[in-house]
């Protein structure tokens, strides 16, 4: 549809608005609208001057304003972010064909974004690369930089040949503290849920925050929408679950712009043209689409009298951790680490990082969460970094540092479970699986000498202790910290000795594990060893990669983040947190219903996210808005629920006897679902909201 042109012209003293994220300069505006949304707009602007500017090449027209709300300060918005609303004397327009404006050299672009130096996005992660970007001021999670717990003070003495453990003999008993406390559980859901029986959509629909999806999401995206556009039709669940459908089936192909998918072609598809594999004009018209993308709006929380970058997606984040932590419960092993969300200008992303360890670098970082036997992320956190604010509180900030803080947060919901946790050495603080230790989780953490050896490890003592030993030899030495006891293990490789800490395991062999073999030369001679691994090793090579086995499935191209283009950062984490909760509803197939999450059988995830927009492009909510406009429901075919503890339906009465309240059943068409819910013209006879669509659209199509 072609753009709409407003017929008010330009000149001095026109009264216009403009989107305050188009307005500068930008410090100044910050100040006065610290927490704005995308979508607010400043109204009193009074056009004062007009000139022309060049960046980068690029010359465009600027406009420069008054405004009562922000006192003594010249704006300046691009001509083409402009809406004016009413015009100044007719004596001061200014005549679009008349001379140019003067040229202004070398000033600062109004509209075009700011990027990165392009050189930084080829660094490969070497050291003069990671201080190239820290000396243009960004932050750098930097693998080789030790956390803030592991620093020592500077007057802390240095203890001499690292006698921290004088006294303490090597050597293990076998007692394995954790399988004392905890077994070697399965993951479940809660409410003895189940993926048996359930389409893509009832999959994804559990994974995804509901609650959030229709008491945020919907109400504040159809008020922005009548906001944009007054006249617009309301926006019903059945389609903004369309909206998302459509850009998960967008992600299903590569290399097709948004536009390219409502074609005004009629012709059918054909593989040798050089056309978009759908057509999507008969779901949803291009201009709506447009408009929801554009007005998408992600909390009803008020906006913080202060500066908070993030305040727009905290009740998002929030609301997915909820979610995972009310239906899932996570197997006995844990793996902590950390995933990246793929953002290239620094700019305009709030907590933007630099981690040269990661396939994908550069963008948001967050701390993940995942069960380690089946790959399921439960819980998540945004690196906020320096643009944190300080007037938002941090749990367990109190207890012994950021990364202990961090790690409390991370399992909160699991604490006194037993479960044994598995930690890079990026989480390698003593005080950490102390602490989780005390609030009833086992963890074991790799040990990585980063610039100095963790607080409270001998590092060096250790390894003059293995000198000597066979490859694949263990041992371990106890230690005590706030009155709980830990051990440090190692296990000599043929050039180094891999050194871990943890609070439960045993450091014995277990017949299951895989043999592990080592291949090295010593003078010139091969030499080979076959060993097992002892538990605490086992477990850290089988489970350490459950996180990035996650992070695989969501980058793996086409993937929703690399299909969904934006400017806004706000849709990217939406865009994050929504294929999250795609890879996580086909890991509840993959895993589940297909021999523990091995591939035999299981759908390919691109073709379990083909079928799942095609759900969700055809969803129930929608499918009953159509069937209410196309054949209105009477009365007869009203969907209802059965009353308290109804069995069944006898002598056009209830009969109430079940013994539980809300007693559930089998729908009738055989779905799988069980529900107590019934069509008026068929009492007795049980039916889901998804078969009642259908048997209304049957009942009123033969009729």
């Amino acid at each position: 549809m072609p753009r709409r042109v407003s017929t008010k012209r330009l000149g001095e003293g026109a009264l216009c608005r403009a989107l305050i994220k188009h307005i500068r300069p930008t410090v100044a505006v910050k100040a006065a609208f610290p927490n704005s949304l995308p979508t607010a707009r400043l109204e009193d602007l009074l056009a004062i001057r007009r000139e022309q500017k060049t960046r980068r090449g690029l010359t465009y027209d600027a406009v420069f304003f008054s405004s009562e709300s922000i006192i003594d300060v010249e704006l300046s918005v691009a001509k083409r972010y402009i809406t004016v609303i009413e015009e100044g004397p007719p004596d001061l327009l200014w005549n679009e064909s008349g001379e140019q404006a003067p040229v202004i050299e070398g000033a600062v672009s109004l509209h075009v974004p700011v990027e990165i130096d392009q050189g930084i996005f080829s660094l490969t992660g070497t050291a003069e690369d990671i201080a190239l970007v820290r000396n243009q001021g960004f932050d750098v999670d930097d693998d080789n930089e030790p956390v803030e717990e592991n620093i020592p003070a500077t007057d802390a003495p240095v203890p001499a040949n690292n006698g921290l453990y004088e006294g303490q003999s090597w050597g293990w008993d076998g007692f394995d503290q954790r399988t004392n406390k905890g077994g070697y559980e399965e993951p479940t859901f809660t409410n003895y849920w189940t993926p048996s029986n359930k389409s893509h959509l009832q999959l994804f629909l559990h994974a995804f925050p509901h609650t959030w999806l229709t008491n945020v999401l919907l109400p504040r995206t159809k008020a922005t929408m009548k906001t944009e556009s007054p006249n617009c039709t309301d926006l019903t669940l059945g389609e903004l679950l369309r909206f998302i459908g459509i850009r998960l089936l967008m992600a299903t192909c590569i290399g097709w712009r948004a536009s390219d998918f409502w074609s005004t072609t009629t012709e059918p598809y054909n593989q040798e043209d050089n056309r978009c594999p759908y057509n999507l004009k008969c779901y949803m018209s291009y201009r709506r689409f447009l408009l929801i993308n554009k007005s998408l709006s992600y909390t009803d929380v008020a906006a913080p009298t202060y500066t908070d970058k993030f305040w727009q997606m905290r009740q998002l984040l929030a609301a997915f951790n909820s979610n995972m932590a009310t239906i899932f419960l996570s197997s006995w092993v844990i793996c902590l680490d950390e995933s990246m969300s793929i953002w290239h200008n620094k700019f305009t992303c709030p907590g933007w990082v630099y981690c040269p360890r990661k396939p994908h670098p550069y963008g948001n970082e967050y701390h993940t969460a995942c069960c380690g036997k089946s790959m399921i992320l439960f819980s998540l956190e945004l690196v906020e970094g320096s643009a944190h604010p300080p007037q938002v509180p941090t749990q367990f900030d109190d207890c012994g540092g950021k990364t202990v803080g961090l790690l409390l947060r991370m399992l909160k919901t699991y604490f006194a479970t037993g479960k044994y946790v598995v930690l890079d050495s990026g989480f390698c603080v003593l005080k950490g699986i102390i602490e989780l230790k005390k609030r009833g989780l086992f963890a074991c953490a790799l040990i990585k000498k980063r610039r100095y050896w963790p607080t409270l490890v001998p590092g060096d003592a250790m390894q003059q202790h293995f000198d000597g030993m066979e490859v694949g030899a263990v041992d371990a030495i106890s230690g005590e910290l706030d009155g709980i006891p830990y051990n440090l293990w190692g296990m000599k490789e043929p050039d180094y000795v891999m050194r871990m800490m943890a609070t439960g395991g045993a450091l014995l062999p277990d017949e299951t594990h895989k043999d592990a073999v080592r291949s090295w030369k010593v003078g010139g001679t091969d030499r080979h060893v076959t060993f097992k691994y002892t538990k605490p090793v086992a477990w850290h090579f089988k489970y350490r990669h459950a996180v990035d086995d996650h992070n695989n499935l969501r980058h793996a191209l086409p993937s929703l983040e690399d299909a969904w283009k934006t400017t806004r950062w706000e849709n990217r984490v939406f865009s994050f947190v929504l294929a999250v909760c795609e890879v996580n509803s086909y890991l509840f197939l993959r895993y589940f219903l297909f021999d523990d999450g091995t591939k035999d059988g299981a759908p390919l995830f691109l073709d379990f996210r083909r079928k799942l927009a095609w759900e969700l492009i055809q969803n129930e909510w929608i499918m009953r808005h159509e069937a209410d406009t196309i054949f209105p429901i009477s009365d007869e075919h009203k969907l209802e629920r059965a009353p308290p503890h109804a069995r069944k339906f006898r002598n056009r009465q209830w009969v109430c006897d079940a013994k539980a309240k809300y007693q559930q059943y089998m729908c009738s068409t055989h779905c799988g679902t069980k529900i107590r819910t019934f069509c008026k013209c068929s009492p007795g006879v049980w039916i889901c909201s998804d078969c009642h669509v259908k048997h209304v659209l049957d009942a009123q199509g033969g009729a």
